[in-house]
């Protein structure tokens, strides 16, 4: 799908993005697109949602599909006065919002209208010395296994299926190129079911240890090949997840969240410090 913009979004952010996936400094919080689907669909794929959410770092927000409006929904809220940094966002088929931080996973609560949004704290999914995670995503059910399964994307570009007690299984990376550097994720990860098959989409850049990712402009689409993410989880070892690119780059820079049913894909888009947020499709 092609991307256009369709709207603006203000106090949305984006972290630039240093090597193995560090978010730097830059004065604005990483935010996330996902869409809420009101039921399966069938077996062609998900109806069109009636409802899309996204955040920023301690805010969310939902957009309207048809009318495009945007709704400050509120602050993420954890009840004891201090809250996570939420670096993203994830929603089932059933409807349920979870969120995560750099090391936990909450399942979050929507008010009856607007106010504060309750986060409950599932389980911590850090588990090695630096890990930061910033993508998560559901797959439809038979990717891993016979349900719904939570993905959720660190730092080092290593996609993970987190289990409902926290137990993590290392699915793979999505490579390297010619010169030897790494096809990191850029912002986030989507699944979705397209004509019976279940796909997948990440947003990735050009990572080298020596520069510094953030330098990049220029996010592209890579496909998520679902076949070996499925083979990984069964086998319990990681594999090459990049099936495709799709395009020669999306044509926006730092793309930090996306969400897709069918054939559209909804991303958020920060070029830089001085650029509002946007949301293209």
């Amino acid at each position: 799908a092609a991307f256009v913009l369709v709207a603006g979004c203000s106090d949305g952010g984006g972290s630039d993005f240093t090597p193995g996936g560090a978010a730097e400094d830059s004065g604005f919080a990483q935010s996330d697109a996902a869409a809420a689907f009101p039921d399966s669909g069938g077996p062609t794929g998900p109806a069109k949602p009636t409802v899309i959410y996204a955040h920023s770092d301690g805010e969310l927000f939902s957009m309207d599909p048809a009318t495009q409006k945007i709704t400050d929904i509120g602050a993420f809220d954890t009840g004891n006065g201090t809250s996570p940094i939420i670096t993203d966002l994830a929603v089932n088929v059933s409807g349920d919002i979870w969120v995560n931080s750099e090391v936990a996973i909450y399942k979050a609560k929507l008010p009856s209208g607007t106010g504060p949004v309750q986060l409950t704290k599932v389980t911590n999914i850090a588990a090695k010395t630096g890990q930061r995670f910033y993508a998560l995503a559901f797959t439809p059910a038979g990717v891993l296994g016979p349900d719904e399964k939570l993905v959720a994307g660190d730092n080092a570009g290593e996609l993970y299926a987190i289990e409902s007690n926290g137990a993590t299984t290392d699915l793979g990376a999505f490579g390297t190129d010619a010169n030897g550097k790494n096809y990191e994720l850029s912002g986030d990860l989507t699944f979705y079911m397209q004509n019976g098959k279940a796909r997948g989409l990440g947003t990735v850049r050009l990572c080298d240890p020596n520069v510094p990712c953030g330098s990049t402009y220029n996010d592209m689409l890579v496909e998520v090949d679902v076949m070996a993410m499925s083979a990984a989880f069964a086998s319990k070892t990681p594999g090459n997840l990049r099936k495709q690119f799709v395009g020669s780059g999306s044509g926006y820079g730092r793309l930090y969240g996306i969400g897709a049913w069918n054939d559209s894909v909804y991303a958020f888009e920060r070029m830089g410090s001085t650029m509002p947020a946007q949301l293209v499709i």
